[in-house]
């Protein structure tokens, strides 16, 4: 049970890292929130032997005991949350681990806490998802993946006449609070300090959906690059394509691959449309020479058409070059 759930942590950081480093910083907070639960759980347990006041409403040996089953389950929290970071190597601990001999149980119970964390944030994650794109669809970015105008009135009407579904994500802002932290600025001397306020949640989409409203709120244009379908901020309304790499190999952007696609449809139009002037200019000096002759003048633009037509299928990919050069030549 805890490889199963060691090996999928692995995998599953490995996809998250790749498309945001920066949401899997999120998500391994999140994870040390779980693994570490069994520690915080135990506080009023402990509170309760030392203070003499028990308020657990458990009896004095109860409460011994429970803290003994949340010590193991702090324990193996600590060896899981190891195992899963160095998978597939074991962890120093996990080799203790299995020296000991110790009973599988409190590291499958805290492996399957985990595994149910991931099963149920994945699922809140994929219907804010829903709901995220719904919202996006009628204030920042249309169906045509062009910026939508004034996204903050559509954001404060969307609000008004939408009360499921913007309520929906707006009730989740009750989980984010405002957090005021130090730090040392560069620059400053030395022992100066400044503060800077922050907001904090254990709720992700709580926080994506603040994001959301801000970026309403400043009137963000959003457009969706045509080459990844991704959302961005382009640079003026001409932009078409986003600066993300999308091609791992050479380090291309989006806007670099469309650009090298866009030559190459270039090069490879030109080369059909050079053929075509080619055999036109030879058909109409045929036409030149028999002047009067209305057959071969019809004849001339039946071809003209068929070439044109299998111009437009070479160009979209339904014809190879070879196919049309033998579809335009002249009869």
């Amino acid at each position: 049970m805890y490889y199963q759930v060691a090996e999928f942590y692995h995998n599953m950081s490995l996809s998250v890292k790749t498309v945001s480093p920066a949401f899997f910083d999120l998500l391994e907070g999140y994870c040390l929130a779980v693994w570490r639960a069994y520690d915080q759980e135990s506080e009023p347990y402990l509170e309760a032997l030392a203070s003499g006041v028990n308020d657990t409403g458990l009896s004095r040996s109860e409460v011994h005991q429970r803290l003994i089953h949340l010590g193991n389950q702090a324990i193996t929290g600590n060896i899981m949350e190891g195992y899963c970071r160095s998978f597939p190597a074991y962890t120093e601990q996990m080799k203790y681990y299995i020296e000991w001999e110790t009973e599988d149980r409190s590291l499958c119970e805290t492996a399957l806490l985990v595994l149910d964390y991931f099963i149920n944030f994945l699922k809140k994650i994929s219907a804010f998802q829903k709901d995220l794109r719904a919202l996006i669809g009628v204030t920042l970015c249309g169906k045509d993946g062009q910026p939508l105008s004034a996204p903050s009135a559509r954001l404060l009407k969307l609000a008004e006449n939408d009360g499921e579904l913007y309520g929906r994500c707006s009730r989740m802002l009750d989980d984010v609070h405002i957090k005021l932290q130090q730090y040392i600025p560069e620059g400053i001397k030395k022992g100066g300090i400044a503060a800077a306020t922050f907001y904090a949640s254990d709720n992700l989409p709580a926080l994506v959906f603040l994001e959301f409203q801000q970026m309403c709120a400043l009137d963000l244009r959003v457009a969706r690059c045509e080459n990844c379908g991704r959302l961005f901020l382009p640079f003026s309304s001409r932009t078409k394509y986003c600066d993300r790499v999308c091609d791992e190999d050479i380090g291309a952007s989006c806007k670099e691959v469309a650009a090298r696609e866009k030559y190459a449809a270039q090069v490879k139009a030109d080369k059909a449309r050079q053929l075509y002037q080619q055999l036109r200019n030879k058909y109409q000096m045929r036409c030149a020479r028999a002047q009067g002759n209305a057959k071969m003048r019809e004849d001339y633009n039946k071809w003209r058409d068929t070439a044109q037509k299998a111009m437009v299928k070479y160009q979209v990919g339904e014809m190879s070059f070879e196919q049309f050069a033998e579809c335009i030549q002249i009869p």
